[in-house]
């Protein structure tokens, strides 16, 4: 992998390269590693998919693992505006973690391939040999940007400790709903739905009895 002087560089020049070729690179990695893997998939690969040339690749991205990173983080903001879309206006405390739990449910028929995209990025962070500094952002993200967002709906009304138990309640679903888009490929749709109702009453559950 890229030495972290590289990955430095990205991260100090990457948000002034917001331009198409940039936006085609991360759909066209975003393609291929749903279809082969991120561990398979070459610069090379992205650039022919994306009809750009291998410079203009690199001019974006040191390697593989960035733009994967980057795909992650699309894929993490997709769940999580669908998940925001899902909630009614005016509801704190309680009321509002729970149904943020819900809505996250309620997304992932039209988010699939995201929960898929993010267990593949994660299985790729813990088996392939990765700079320190993308192990430091991937531990920044993870899903902790979902569960401290959905957090903040919670409201004042709950003290630390609850507000703890409901993100580590969040965390247990987005990775369960990850488990589900891995295993789903080969299911068929009742079966699929028969899952994710199981998970997602589960999960409840553990909600109704940890916030009496």
């Amino acid at each position: 992998m890229a030495g972290s002087s590289k990955l430095s560089k990205y991260r100090a020049d990457h948000g002034d390269l917001n331009t198409n070729s940039r936006s085609a690179i991360i759909e066209a990695g975003q393609v291929l590693f749903l279809e082969q893997g991120i561990a398979s998939t070459t610069m090379g690969d992205i650039a022919e998919q994306a009809r750009v040339s291998r410079v203009t690749v690199y001019r974006h991205f040191p390697e593989c693992g960035a733009v994967a990173f980057e795909v992650y983080n699309q894929m993490l903001d997709s769940i999580l505006e669908a998940t925001r879309t899902g909630l009614s206006s005016g509801i704190s405390g309680r009321d509002a973690a729970r149904q943020c739990l819900d809505a996250l449910f309620a997304a992932y028929p039209a988010q699939e391939s995201a929960f898929r995209f993010c267990a593949a990025f994660s299985s790729f962070h813990a088996t392939e040999e990765r700079s320190d500094e993308m192990t430091e952002w991937y531990g920044a993200r993870e899903f902790r940007g979902l569960a401290e967002a959905c957090a903040s709906l919670f409201g004042t009304q709950l003290d630390h400790e609850t507000s703890h138990r409901l993100m580590a309640l969040t965390d247990a679903a987005a990775n369960g709903l990850c488990g589900l888009a891995v295993t789903g490929a080969p299911l068929n749709e009742t079966d699929v739905e028969a899952r994710l109702h199981h998970l997602k009453k589960l999960v409840l559950d553990h909600f109704d009895s940890a916030i009496a």
